[in-house]
């Protein structure tokens, strides 16, 4: 009888001690290091106010919202000429070169970005990029006339251009009627669909394998009768770029929608893209985004009929 009620006795304090245990508050700390420098930006031979965007990335693991970072020193250099982005006073986290600017086809740029902690470990960090700038494709002429393209009758248009040594290994084209001006930009199309809807074929072009070579090509492209009228300016704009970058825009369009799902404003916005997209921006283990490097080629022409 004893022992029974000593093994009864023994089973009830081990069950309190158990539910006792289970009631304790325990305080885990999850160290987390998956803060990284997000860089949206690009540089061109357009002379233009050139901008770059740094964002402090959102953690996939606590939820912590992006951040803008400011306060860095930015600059592009070729080696022969240095441009300096000055951050925007009414818009922290945006620099912009002083002036208008642009680049040479067939330069190598590098990006500079320091004077930032972003691990807050009491260091400085340095980030860089570097990419060559394609040389444009250079325009000859353009043609333009009524007649039958695809599937009707359209406005259709004949660019002929030349290739050159250290040239694109992919183009990005496309026309407009009159808004010569408004073309936008390659990180104005991120997330587009544009460059895994028609298939690398669309966008590749022929390499220029040796220097003084040229290779003479044409490109037809058509347009709605309907948007054309005579005294109308047909433009056809080309956007060059090399293989890795064509490759990151090919892998970003695959890992995002174009139905609003993700704010251009953000485009590197962990919580909503995944993070093991490609990045130009050294150390990638530390950084995100990407600096595009690419030169823009643009002909005209007044129709009439």
């Amino acid at each position: 009888m004893y022992i029974k009620n000593f093994l009864f006795c023994f089973c009830l304090l081990t069950l309190v001690f158990l539910f006792s245990s289970c009631e304790q508050d325990l305080n885990i700390e999850i160290k987390t290091n998956d803060k990284r420098l997000l860089v949206d930006g690009e540089f061109t031979n357009d002379i233009v106010v050139h901008s770059i965007r740094l964002y402090c990335s959102g953690s996939l693991i606590t939820g912590k919202p992006q951040t803008t970072v400011s306060g860095a020193k930015i600059y592009v250099t070729d080696g022969i000429d240095t441009f300096d982005y000055i951050e925007n006073k009414d818009t922290l986290g945006l620099y912009q070169t002083a002036g208008k600017v642009g680049g040479k086809g067939g330069h190598i740029y590098t990006l500079s970005i320091t004077n930032i902690d972003i691990d807050n470990d009491g260091k400085m960090d340095l980030y860089t990029a570097n990419s060559l700038m394609p040389v444009p494709i250079k325009f000859d002429s353009l043609l333009s006339y009524r007649g039958y393209y695809g599937d009707g009758p359209k406005v259709i248009n004949k660019a002929y251009y030349k290739l050159y040594f250290n040239g694109p290994g992919y183009v990005y084209p496309f026309p407009l009627v009159n808004n010569y001006i408004r073309y936008g930009t390659i990180t104005d199309r991120l997330g587009s669909g544009e460059f895994t809807r028609f298939g690398e074929s669309w966008y590749k072009v022929a390499k220029v394998l040796y220097p003084d070579s040229i290779i003479n090509l044409y490109a037809y492209f058509a347009i709605d009768p309907s948007d054309v009228k005579n005294g109308d300016t047909i433009n056809f704009i080309c956007f060059n770029l090399t293989n890795d970058q064509y490759e990151f825009l090919k892998e970003f369009d695959n890992n995002t929608t174009s139905n609003g799902q993700f704010n251009n404003d953000n485009i590197y916005d962990q919580l909503k893209i995944p993070t093991n997209l490609p990045t130009n921006i050294e150390p990638a283990n530390k950084a995100a985004g990407y600096f595009f490097v690419y030169s823009v080629s643009k002909i005209s022409k007044v129709f009439n009929e």
